[in-house]
């Protein structure tokens, strides 16, 4: 995992290669080894120089390693750990002879902290190349240093940034705000170490070198007063705040840290991020979120092995709205030419123009160059011809979501492209099986849900007909991976995985609104639980007639538990309040203002059920997200889904669940089974069927088990 030598002119080389994993880690192995190679150094005499490299392409440390975090509970162990890994680091810092990290690639966490423990720092001048401190993703801070090296080294104003948003910076970036040294070209790596190691190894090149990582004015100045510093602190606080909500810890540990540290010495700063980082575990949420991690990175790996996945060289979307537009921008954003085609010019226009839209606020936030952005548009081809689809390998369906609708579109799509290429929906709720009736070739065609927006989201399910060949599922999760989204196998069922689950919640919040309690009472109280949007406000975001429909769709698929309540059906009917694109939905809409629509209201007083029903908050929460795990436990018992950690991975990254809450059944886990099923009996005495408890959460409570470690 790690090798050392000396080469004859005295240049010392630690080089990382982890021959088991494709990345590089910290294990405490790994340190242990380093820091016997540290003390190899010092008493060398004979060596003028050290250079930490890595042999693997693209990656040069990826971090600590994060099952060794998993661990830790007790403050003690914690600490300890902390303290282990800072010294070592610090054996670093502490050499007599100059020490340079060469980052080839990939250099986050622990990777980039031993990195700042080097004297210098020379980075790949390539767009693998990334340098960042995404620990606060997974509810902890920065431990071997990062948040006491990282301000010395660029300045507060450019390292919160980097701390309290865990985002990585490119090698351009880091350059430019002096975190490394010098930028090298791919394939000059060894040529520019040397003339590198010739310039620090002379009084006028080290100079030069050190001169670059002055501050600029602004930034001195601000750090450098009482005033400054308070400013920086306040701002940092608020923005922490209104991104947060106060349910992260770690952001506002992380900035004490830094901003306690910088002013004391060096080791005292490294007792305080020691201090800091143990207290990040008095909650569950680092396990909470190391655990998510895990998910992302198995279904990463998700793939048929076995199976040869075809090339897609083009893709073609038909449908050009909302949800056609981001998916079409999806393929040209990782660099594959797609068609779009609708049946009228007006609508393909406009989905042209909300794809530059997306790219527009891209090149605004420099995500992309101008260069990028100029090129993004010759890879879309706007259409209303089929013709134009004769050569597309993979097609994806996003019409209305009427059955006969989608099927007339296959017919005329089977007739023009070939035998291979795959066509998929974007269906959000109707039955893939159903949907592949009439198709002269089932095998090459499946279901790919995409999420709004879908620029935004990166969940994708992929639903498999009984006719889905393996080589059509494996070039599906092929294409999704290249998108940079995660797929997830649901079984085919009406609504699927997550529409199934999340419609519920939607639909009962709706309910509540029957029993006297106002719509921004209810927005509010799933919001304060971590909700991004309350249900209401989301429902008018999304459409109202778009929900209703799959509503409908579950509705006659699952019977009485998804009645949809009639004052919604004329809400959209008969008063077009379909949501935030008519202007009134649950709000009127007037710019980036909102206000309750009172004429909805005004409907809702004909509709209500009479009942003096004395409605508390909790109430309405448990009302919202129990139905939600009820049906979660129903999909898990039918084996819609593998398990149910990739029913929290799905509902996290598909519905905005909040991810330090653990996921649906890691959540109905922390309450207790037994306390669902009592709640959920009480409600169904109250309203009806749609609480009676599953078989599933029956028998959990009975056993005493948990919902988190089901298999599906």
């Amino acid at each position: 995992m790690i090798s050392y030598s000396v080469n004859e002119e005295g240049i010392a080389s630690i080089v990382f290669n982890d021959l088991d994993n494709k990345v590089n880690t910290l294990s405490m192995a790994v340190m242990e080894r380093l820091s016997a190679y540290f003390n190899k150094v010092k008493d060398d005499s004979s060596v003028k120089c050290l250079i930490l490299r890595s042999a693997k392409p693209n990656v040069f440390i990826a971090g600590a390693d994060i099952k060794e975090i998993q661990k830790l509970s007790l403050p003690d162990e914690t600490i300890q750990l902390v303290k282990t890994g800072q010294s070592i680091i610090q054996q670093c810092d502490d050499l007599p002879i100059p020490t340079i990290a060469v980052i080839n690639g990939v250099c986050l966490g622990g990777g980039l902290e031993l990195a700042l423990a080097c004297n210098y720092r020379i980075a790949l001048l390539s767009d693998k190349t990334s340098l960042g401190c995404p620990e606060v993703n997974l509810g902890i801070i920065p431990g071997f240093g990062g948040t006491q090296r990282l301000p010395r080294l660029v300045g507060v104003v450019n390292s919160l940034p980097m701390i309290l948003t865990g985002k990585p910076v490119t090698a351009k970036k880091a350059l430019k705000m002096g975190l490394v040294d010098r930028c090298y070209p791919e394939g000059f790596e060894d040529d520019y170490i040397m003339g590198f190691i010739r310039d620090i190894l002379s009084t006028n090149g080290k100079k030069t070198i050190l001169a670059k990582r002055k501050l600029s004015f602004s930034h001195k100045l601000l750090q450098s007063n009482l005033f400054g510093r308070a400013l920086i602190s306040s701002s940092s606080k608020r923005s922490i705040q209104e991104k947060s909500k106060g349910n992260y810890p770690a952001l506002l540990l992380a900035l004490r840290a830094v901003m306690k540290g910088i002013y004391r010495p060096l080791d005292k700063g490294l007792d305080l991020e020691a201090h800091y980082f143990s207290q990040c575990f008095n909650t569950k949420i680092p396990s909470y979120l190391t655990a998510l991690f895990f998910s992302q990175e198995e279904q990463k790996k998700l793939h048929s092995s076995s199976v040869k996945s075809y090339d897609v060289q083009q893709a073609a979307v038909i449908g050009a709205g909302l949800m056609g537009s981001g998916i079409a921008w999806s393929f040209i954003h990782r660099h594959i030419p797609v068609v779009l085609k609708d049946i009228k010019e007006k609508d393909v226009l406009k989905g042209v123009t909300l794809i530059d839209s997306i790219n527009k606020q891209l090149l605004k936030k420099r995500r992309l160059t101008k260069r990028e952005y100029g090129l993004a548009s010759f890879r879309v081809t706007p259409t209303l011809s089929y013709d134009e689809l004769k050569r597309s390998d993979f097609v994806i369906e996003a019409v209305l979501e009427k059955k006969d609708i989608k099927q007339t579109v296959y017919d005329e799509l089977e007739s023009m492209v070939s035998d291979k290429a795959i066509i998929a929906s974007n269906t959000s709720s109707i039955s893939i099986n159903e949907l592949s009736e009439t198709l002269t070739h089932p095998e090459r065609f499946i279901g790919m849900h995409f999420f709004s927006p879908v620029n935004r989201m990166p969940l994708v399910e992929i639903i498999p007909s009984k006719h889905t060949s393996l080589e059509t599922l494996a070039t599906t999760l092929d294409i999704v991976k290249k998108m940079k989204k995660t797929p997830i196998v649901v079984k085919d069922c009406p609504g699927f995985l997550v529409n199934r689950i999340f419609l519920p919640y939607v639909n009962e919040a709706m309910y509540c609104l029957l029993d006297n309690v106002s719509i921004p009472r209810v927005d509010k109280v799933l919001e304060l639980f971590g909700m991004p949007l309350g249900p209401l406000s989301l429902a008018d975001q999304v459409g109202l007639d778009i929900g209703i429909s799959v509503l409908e769709v579950l509705h006659k698929a699952y019977g009485d538990r998804m009645v949809i309540p009639e004052f919604a059906l004329n809400a959209m009917h008969e008063c077009q309040f379909l949501g935030k694109k008519s202007g009134a939905g649950f709000y009127c809409y007037n710019g980036k203002n909102k206000k309750v629509n009172l004429s909805l209201v005004d409907l809702l007083n004909d509709f209500k059920l009479g009942q003096n029903l004395d409605v508390s908050d909790q109430d309405i929460f448990e009302r919202c997200i129990f139905v939600m795990i009820n049906e979660a436990a129903r999909c898990l018992d039918e084996g819609i889904v593998k398990s149910a950690r990739e029913l929290d991975l799905a509902m996290i990254m598909g519905t905005g669940f909040p991810p330090f809450r653990g996921g649906l059944c890691c959540y109905a886990d922390s309450l207790g089974i037994d306390y669902i099923v009592g709640r959920l009996n009480y409600f169904s005495r109250l309203f009806g069927s749609r609480f009676e408890p599953c078989d599933l959460l029956v028998k959990i409570a009975k056993n005493k088990g948990i919902l988190s470690n089901k298999e599906g």
